[in-house]
């Protein structure tokens, strides 16, 4: 039997010289150590390191941290008597950080890194999974300090701004060498002539005063900018205010990419239109750049992309513009290379600004989206902007699919709809409100539903008056706040010169504490006779009714059907069904062309994920149809006025345009659309001026405000 080393000998070829062993040893002990350098903190009697994915920290024997490289590039400024950080209290400077440890008493052991000088401490944790580490400020000291971080030269410059790490190129403040004064943020991003960055993110200083003096003080903020160091030199840095005997914590995430998105500046479009008004008027203030996004084929454009470029070099990269309609066709795309391009330079922070010139040619009524690129010389996109335009909007000929039946369903439900007695009731609350009495009302309607709704009557002026149909699905009850005083905080949606009715459609009473769900939509989809709507769309109906029933409180000859969003799409709906409505107002409606919703543009309105179990979407658009606004707004009789923002993202104004071009049995002057210019969702301020030329008509001059005391 061999022993273990006359064993071991049958395994090693004679070549297998002693040096060649030691050689092999000392490989494995090599590799072994670069392993564990990776991702833990390496202490000896010099120094302590971590090395990190494309990011690593030093710090030697007795100035703390002296190195913060991210992508072999170099953050932090040191020289021979301080590190990169430095504390400063009561006038007096805190430069020196012998005491080093890697030491924790839980499983971070090795995964923090702290230098101290038994008073002042520095600490960064690294997270184990993110290119990130929590910077930690920590003093035995009861006074407050300012913490410093000094920043290499090659740290080009500082940028300032809420969310500024996520949304870099944002309008955000810039801090260089030049900058006149500290700029102060909660966040700010670092920006390496290598294209890398550091964001620093304030994420707590534990108060040790828990008073409601410490509750009510304003949140801490970095303050980043010149800053004089130890030795009496001006420097870039960020200064964190910290408070003693506290854990003051700064979240900072790596970006070691090199991205063209970290030297760009405010870039926009910059857009003049010959249509664009001499001032703003109302909501219609400029949006991503643009005045106004209606355009016509008579209109001139002076069209570019403006943006400012913080590097060493010129902009090598590429811009585009690309306008595509609401129903997915393209109709205009436009690329240009900035490779030759001379920009103006700003000497003050050697800023380069860029216009770029477009053409564009647009060719399909309606509304599109406007997309402005901007991609950087590797072909990496580093910014995106869009916004909605309305291109000749007169000239849009909506699809329509609407069933031969449709008009007879629609009869058919209001036949069965009058067979069901009124059976109305009423109830007088908040006796005591200044403006209005205001009841609880019932009344049945679509199957024998019972509908609770609020009537507000003004007081105070002759009747009978004129009236307001109006309701929405999210409305919960009377929008009266009385308080413990006794006094009402709030007016209750409601005009002092007309009756209001808001019938309640999900069925509820009043301020109910159980009110019921429906599917988000108007769902579910199963059914065509079964579908919410057609009981809402009834009860719309016996609002109305309930009104012709108190001829000592309305003129029913002067109902105007008004809302906004869904109640757009009500008002719509009322005025299709009930010849009684006089004038029709809607805001931004909601649900019209679901097939375009499903498919073309989201918004609000049923969307494909609510087709039902086996039902395709064909056949769910088809049941849709009996229920789409824009077939109703072809019954309308009465005035009909119909608004929408361009870029509204709630209501896709393609819909409320749908509607106003199917008024097909109104004159011209009959009937009007109202585009707004911003994303909000609304209407724009033609709309509302619109409303209260009838209102005036039909009520008389509105009241003057109280003046606020």
């Amino acid at each position: 039997m061999q022993s273990c080393n006359q064993s071991a000998r049958c395994f090693v070829p004679n070549f297998f010289t002693p040096l060649a062993v030691i050689c092999l040893f000392a490989m494995l002990i090599i590799t072994a150590t670069a392993h564990a350098q990776s991702g833990l903190f390496q202490q000896d009697k010099q120094s302590l390191r971590f090395q990190g994915d494309e990011w690593l920290v030093h710090a030697d024997a007795a100035r703390g941290y002296t190195s913060l490289q991210v992508n072999n590039g170099e953050y932090l400024h040191a020289d021979d008597t301080r590190g990169g950080f430095a504390y400063l209290c009561d006038n007096r400077w805190f430069t020196r950080f012998p005491d080093r440890s890697n030491l924790a008493h839980d499983n971070n052991v090795g995964r923090i890194g702290i230098v101290a000088d038994g008073r002042y401490m520095v600490k960064i944790a690294p997270s184990w999974t993110r290119s990130e580490f929590d910077l930690t400020f920590g003093a035995n000291e009861k006074l407050d300090q300012q913490a410093f971080m000094f920043l290499h030269d090659d740290v080009l410059f500082v940028r300032a701004g809420a969310n500024v790490i996520a949304q870099r190129v944002a309008n955000t403040q810039l801090i260089t060498r030049k900058t006149d004064r500290p700029v102060k943020a909660r966040e700010l991003l670092l920006v390496h002539k290598n294209g890398s960055a550091i964001g620093l993110r304030i994420v707590t200083t534990d108060k040790p005063d828990k008073t409601d003096k410490a509750d009510k003080e304003p949140p801490v903020e970095f303050s980043a900018g010149m800053f004089t160091d130890p030795a009496g030199q001006k420097r870039l840095a960020v200064m964190l205010p910290t408070k003693g005997f506290a854990a003051n914590t700064v979240n900072v995430v790596i970006d070691a990419t090199p991205r063209g998105a970290n030297f760009v500046l405010q870039p926009r479009f910059d857009v003049i239109s010959s249509d664009d008004p001499a001032e703003n008027i109302g909501g219609n203030a400029p949006t991503q750049g643009v005045k106004n996004p209606i355009y016509t084929d008579r209109t001139t454009l002076d069209y570019a992309l403006t943006f400012s470029w913080l590097g060493q070099k010129n902009f090598t990269g590429t811009a585009e513009l690309e306008v595509v309609h609401s129903l997915g066709q393209r109709h205009f795309y436009q690329q240009v290379k900035l490779d030759a391009a001379e920009p103006s330079v700003d000497p003050k922070d050697n800023r380069r600004s860029y216009r770029v010139a477009f053409q564009p040619k647009f060719s399909m009524p309606g509304v599109s989206e406007v997309w402005a690129r901007l991609y950087d010389e590797n072909k990496r996109l580093i910014w995106v902007d869009r916004y909605r335009m309305a291109y000749n909007w007169h000239e849009y000929k909506p699809n329509i699919e609407v069933q031969p039946d449709f008009q007879a369903f629609w009869a058919d439900t209001l036949k069965q709809l009058r067979e069901v007695p009124l059976e109305p009731e009423s109830k007088r609350v908040f006796e005591d409100h200044p403006t209005f009495e205001i009841y609880h009302v019932q009344f049945n309607s679509w199957q024998k539903k019972r509908i609770h709704a609020m009537l507000y009557v003004p007081k105070d002026r002759a009747k009978p008056l004129p009236a307001v149909v109006t309701a929405h699905p999210g409305s919960r009850g009377f929008a009266v706040n009385k308080g413990p005083d006794g006094l009402y905080g709030s007016r209750p949606p409601g005009d002092p010169r007309f009756v209001t009715i808001q019938p309640l459609l999900r069925g509820h009473a009043p301020d109910a504490p159980d009110i019921p769900f429906n599917d988000p939509w108007w769902g579910p989809l199963e059914d065509r006779d079964t579908y919410v709507a057609r009981a809402w769309y009834c009860a719309m109906v016996r609002a109305v009714d309930y009104l012709a029933e108190r001829p000592d409180l309305v003129d029913i000859k002067r109902v105007v059907a008004r809302g906004g969003s869904q109640g757009g799409a009500l008002a719509i709906v009322t005025a299709a069904l009930d010849p009684r409505i006089a004038y029709c107002i809607a805001d931004c409606p909601s649900n019209a062309q679901p097939r375009e919703i499903m498919f073309n543009y989201p918004s609000f309105g049923p969307s494909s994920g609510q087709v039902p179990a086996g039902k395709t979407a064909d056949e769910t658009l088809k049941m849709l149809s009996y229920y789409n606004p824009t077939n109703f707004a072809a019954l309308i009789r009465c005035p009909t006025y119909v608004g929408s923002n361009i870029g509204d993202i709630t209501v896709h104004s393609m819909g409320p345009l749908a509607i106003y071009h199917n008024l097909v049995q109104l004159k011209p002057d009959q009937k009007d659309f109202y585009p707004g210019f911003s994303h909000f969702h609304g209407s724009g301020p033609g709309l509302h001026k619109k409303a209260n030329e009838i209102f005036e008509l039909l009520g008389g001059p509105a009241p003057e405000k109280p003046k606020k005391k």
